[in-house]
C-alpha cells in the first residue's frame, strides 16, 4: 500500500514542476513537514498511534498545491454500563491530495500565513474485532457482568473510503525558514466500502465516523521547513 501511494506522490510531483517551468513563475516555494498532534496523541491516547507528513509548493502567487501522506491505527471499546459488549480495531492509511490559497493580506516582510483549501482524500485500512459479548437482562441483573456466551469476532481486510476535507490553516514563522502552523478541518464522507454486517466506526485520516451522519471534524498542527525558489522568465 505504502509503495502505490508513493509512486503516485513521485508521479503528481514530477507533473507539478514540470507545470511550475511551463508557467516560469518569478518564484515559488516548497514546504515539507510533519505533524506533531499526531506524536503527541500516540503518547498520551492510548490505543491510538499515528504518523503524518505534510508538503505543499507555491507556484502561483498565494497559491499552493498541498499533498499529505500518513497512518493512523485505532482501538476502541464499545459498553453498556460496565458490560463489554466488544473491541474494534482498524488500521491503516490516506492520502490527501489538493490546494491552499492565501486569504491574509500580509504586510511588506511579514512571513505569518493564512489559508483557505480543500483536499479529496483516499483513506485504505483493515478492521479486526475482538471477542463479542452477548448479554440477557436478567442474566446481568442476577450475575453481573457475565455474558450468556461469546465470539470471536471476524477480520475485515481491503476496505476503504474517500471524502472531501474543507481547511483553515495558519503558519507561524519561528525563525529562518522554520514555521508551526495548524489548521482546522471539516471532513464530508463521499464512500466507503463497509464491512459485511457491520459499519465503520473510524477511518483513518477522518476520525471517528458518527452513525446516520457523513460529515467529521479535526484538528492538527506541525512544523515545517520551508524552501524558496527564485525563477527568471
Amino acid at each position: 500500500m505504502w509503495r502505490s501511494y508513493i509512486s503516485k506522490i513521485a508521479v503528481f510531483w514530477i507533473m507539478v514542476l514540470a507545470s511550475v517551468s511551463i508557467y516560469a513563475q518569478k518564484e515559488y516555494g516548497i514546504r515539507a513537514g510533519i505533524d506533531l498532534s499526531k506524536l503527541v496523541r500516540s503518547e498520551l491516547q492510548e490505543g491510538y498511534t499515528g504518523f503524518e507528513i505534510f508538503g505543499d509548493l507555491t507556484f502561483r502567487d498565494k497559491t499552493k498545491i498541498a499533498v499529505e501522506i500518513g497512518s493512523e491505527s485505532f482501538d476502541t471499546k464499545e459498553s453498556i454500563d460496565q458490560s463489554l459488549l466488544y473491541s474494534y480495531k482498524v488500521s491503516g492509511e490516506f492520502l490527501k491530495l489538493g490546494l491552499d490559497w492565501e486569504i491574509y493580506q500580509r504586510k511588506p516582510g511579514e512571513k505569518n500565513q493564512i489559508t483557505a483549501g480543500a483536499r479529496y482524500v483516499v483513506s485504505s485500512f483493515d478492521t479486526s474485532q475482538g471477542t463479542i459479548n452477548f448479554y440477557d437482562t436478567a442474566w446481568v441483573e442476577r450475575y453481573g457482568e457475565f455474558p450468556n456466551y461469546s465470539v470471536e469476532g471476524p477480520n475485515h481486510k481491503g476496505l476503504s473510503a474517500s471524502y472531501l476535507e474543507g481547511v483553515l490553516g495558519f503558519k507561524t514563522h519561528l525563525t529562518k525558514q522554520l514555521y508551526l502552523g495548524g489548521s482546522f478541518r471539516m471532513g464530508f464522507l463521499v464512500s466507503q466500502k463497509e464491512p459485511e454486517n457491520f459499519d465503520n466506526l473510524w477511518i483513518p485520516g477522518f476520525n471517528r465516523v458518527t452513525d446516520g451522519a457523513r460529515f467529521g471534524f479535526s484538528y492538527n498542527y506541525g512544523l515545517s521547513y520551508y524552501l524558496p525558489v527564485k525563477k527568471t522568465r
